[in-house]
C-alpha cells in the first residue's frame, strides 16, 4: 500500500483517494520531527503546511518519489536542488491562487493606507487614538515590481474601479496591458520614487533576490506603502530596515519572512531586527494571501490531479 503524506489546515474527503492509498495527515506541522517520524515510509507528498522541505528530511525520505507543492513557488518550500539529485519527481500547481491574492492584496492596500494596523497596536497600548483620514483607492498611484497573472489582476481590479494613475516595472514589457489597463512602463528607480503604494508581485529566484536593495530604496519616495505578496528575500532586510528608519512615513507589509516557520523565533530572537519594528512601520503576515477556502480546496484537488500525472497511475 503506498503512503501519502499531504500536510496543510484543510479538511481532506477521505474519497478523493483509492483504497490502496494510504492517507496521513498533519494539519498544522510543530517542527521537523513531527514529519520526520512519518516521511521514511513516504511514497508522495502534497505539500500544502508551512514547512521547508530541507535537504536533510529528503535524505530521510527513502521511498519518496514525488512531490506537489500547493502552489507556484517550490523553491520557497523544498531544497530543489536535492530533490533533482535523488530524482525525485517535484510539480506544484500554479497560476490558482491568482483572485485569492488580488483580493487580499487590495484588501491590504486599504487597510495599510486606513493605518489599522498601527490603530490596533496604540488602542491595546493605550497610547493613541488615530483617526486620520485615509485616501481612496482611486486617488492612490499604484505601482507593481512584476505583471504577471496577479499583478495583472489587481491591476485590472483597480481599473475597474476608475482607476488612472498605475504604473510597473517588470523584466518583460506587457503592451497590451499598457493599453488595456492604461499601465505605464518605468524604470524601478522611477516607480518606487513616484508611486504611492507599491506591490511586489514576482517570482522569488536567484535573479530577484535583493532586487529591491539600499541602491533602490535610496532613490524611495520617504512615504512608500511597501506591500511585498512575494518571497520576502526580493527586498534585502538590511536595506528595508534602514529605509524604515530613516523615514517616518514609510511602511512596508510583508505576507511572509525571511525567517519562517520553525525558524521564526519572534521579535526577542530575529537575526533581521524587523520584528521589533512597530505596526506603524512594518507588519508581517504568515502566508495569508492564498489562503481563501475555496482556493485552497481546488488546489488541493489539483495537486491530487497532478500526483496522478506524476505518478503515471
Amino acid at each position: 500500500m503506498r503512503k501519502l503524506l499531504v500536510t496543510g489546515d484543510f479538511d481532506i474527503d477521505k474519497a478523493v483517494f483509492p483504497d490502496s492509498i494510504e492517507l496521513i495527515h498533519i494539519r498544522r506541522p510543530i517542527d521537523e520531527r513531527q514529519i520526520l517520524e512519518v516521511l521514511p515510509d513516504v511514497h508522495d507528498y502534497i505539500l500544502g503546511g508551512p514547512e521547508y522541505l530541507s535537504a536533510e528530511l529528503i535524505e530521510a525520505a527513502t521511498r519518496l518519489e514525488n512531490i506537489v507543492v500547493m502552489g507556484t513557488g517550490t523553491s520557497s518550500f523544498v531544497d530543489v536542488q536535492c530533490v533533482t539529485d535523488k530524482g525525485i519527481k517535484l510539480a506544484n500547481t500554479p497560476n490558482l491562487n491568482v483572485q485569492a491574492v488580488a483580493e487580499f492584496t487590495l484588501a491590504m492596500i486599504l487597510l495599510c493606507s486606513a493605518r489599522v494596523f498601527e490603530s490596533a497596536e496604540s488602542v491595546r497600548a493605550g497610547n493613541a487614538w488615530i483617526q486620520t483620514p485615509r485616501r481612496s483607492l482611486l486617488n492612490l498611484k499604484v505601482g507593481f515590481v512584476g505583471m504577471g497573472s496577479i499583478a495583472g489582476e489587481v491591476a485590472y481590479q483597480l481599473h475597474m474601479r476608475g482607476s488612472e494613475n498605475m504604473c510597473y516595472w517588470s523584466r518583460n514589457r506587457k503592451e497590451s496591458l499598457e493599453k488595456s489597463l492604461g499601465l505605464q512602463y518605468t524604470s524601478l528607480g522611477d516607480l518606487v520614487n513616484t508611486v504611492d503604494v507599491l506591490c511586489i508581485h514576482l517570482s522569488g529566484c536567484a535573479e530577484t533576490f535583493n532586487l529591491i536593495d539600499e541602491s533602490v530604496l535610496a532613490r524611495a519616495s520617504t512615504e512608500l506603502m511597501i506591500l511585498n505578496l512575494s518571497n520576502p528575500k526580493i527586498i534585502c532586510p538590511r536595506a528595508l530596515k534602514t529605509y524604515l528608519n530613516r523615514n517616518t512615513d514609510a511602511f512596508c507589509f510583508i505576507d511572509g519572512y525571511y525567517s519562517e516557520w520553525v525558524d521564526n523565533k519572534g521579535q526577542h530572537d530575529d537575526p533581521y531586527g524587523l520584528l521589533s519594528l512597530p505596526a506603524k512601520k512594518l507588519v508581517v503576515t504568515s502566508h495569508l494571501a492564498a489562503q481563501e477556502e475555496v482556493t485552497v480546496k481546488n488546489i488541493f484537488l489539483q495537486a491530487v490531479k497532478t500526483l496522478h500525472g506524476v505518478s503515471g497511475r
